[in-house]
């Protein structure tokens, strides 16, 4: 029994190890998608002989593309066009994460080990979602708004920032995260959520798309950009007018239905 012992712990943690290493493979690829590897600055195109993907690395999607990727539990995620993500691999709290989902829609399939889901996470600008189900779907739109369906199991859904308050998604129940707001009461997938009005963040003009997804102050860096230095039709204040930090003062934005 005891020459057994290392063996049995060789095969349950073999996932744990190989992930380590930071590789995931690209098990089907459909449509056009884009790579940059962690070491680059660059984009490439993502081909079928592209094999594998590391920790680090950017994946986005094109119109009509997607992108299936394996964990080495063989768990795997579809990533779906028009999506934006950055492959990561760190452990907190004893879950490890997986991905950040910039923009767009994943749908993770998540295999059982020893009859309970695998500790992965998920994080958006907005979000952290914990695996406690099989089979989820997360969306970040682009005004940054994370939905999180699941379809079994169960998923654990936070406020990126605001981590004293969880939701609990059970079968057939989703949530939607603002910015900034915590998870709103789970619903039925077949019901619609009523958020508050959507606003998307206006960009400082010129700056890189991906630039402005990855950078972690993310909306608000976002809003003091627009706010202090974007604005050069603003009259000249009098030497008596007073301002201060607020970068809630005077926003512009756009409505998104």
């Amino acid at each position: 029994m005891k020459r057994l012992l290392p063996i049995v712990l060789l095969v349950l943690l073999a996932p744990t190890m190989a992930f380590s290493q930071g590789f995931l493979q690209v098990s089907s690829l459909t449509g056009s998608a884009e790579l940059r590897p962690a070491a680059s600055n660059a984009f490439q195109a993502l081909t079928t002989t592209t094999r594998q993907v590391q920790v680090g690395d950017q994946i986005r999607t094109g119109p009509g593309a997607s992108v299936v990727l394996t964990l080495p539990d063989s768990s795997y995620m579809v990533v779906s066009e028009n999506s934006d993500m950055v492959i990561q691999d760190f452990w907190s709290g004893g879950i490890r994460s997986t991905v950040n989902l910039l923009i767009g829609r994943v749908r993770f399939y998540i295999n059982k080990l020893g009859g309970r889901p695998n500790p992965y996470r998920v994080q958006t600008p907005t979000a952290l979602i914990a695996v406690r189900g099989t089979i989820f779907d997360v969306v970040v739109d682009p005004s940054l708004f994370t939905e999180v369906r699941c379809f079994d199991g169960q998923v654990s859904v936070e406020s990126a920032g605001l981590s004293d308050r969880e939701v609990i998604l059970n079968r057939g129940f989703h949530t939607l995260v603002s910015p900034g707001q915590y998870p709103m009461p789970p619903v039925p997938n077949d019901v619609a959520l009523a958020p508050p009005v959507r606003t998307l963040p206006v960009i400082k003009k010129g700056q890189d798309r991906e630039d402005r997804m990855l950078d972690p102050r993310g909306l608000e860096k976002m809003i003091r950009d627009n706010d202090r230095v974007s604005r050069p039709s603003d009259r000249p204040m009098s030497p008596a007018s007073q301002t201060d930090g607020n970068i809630g003062r005077a926003k512009p934005s756009v409505t998104f239905p």
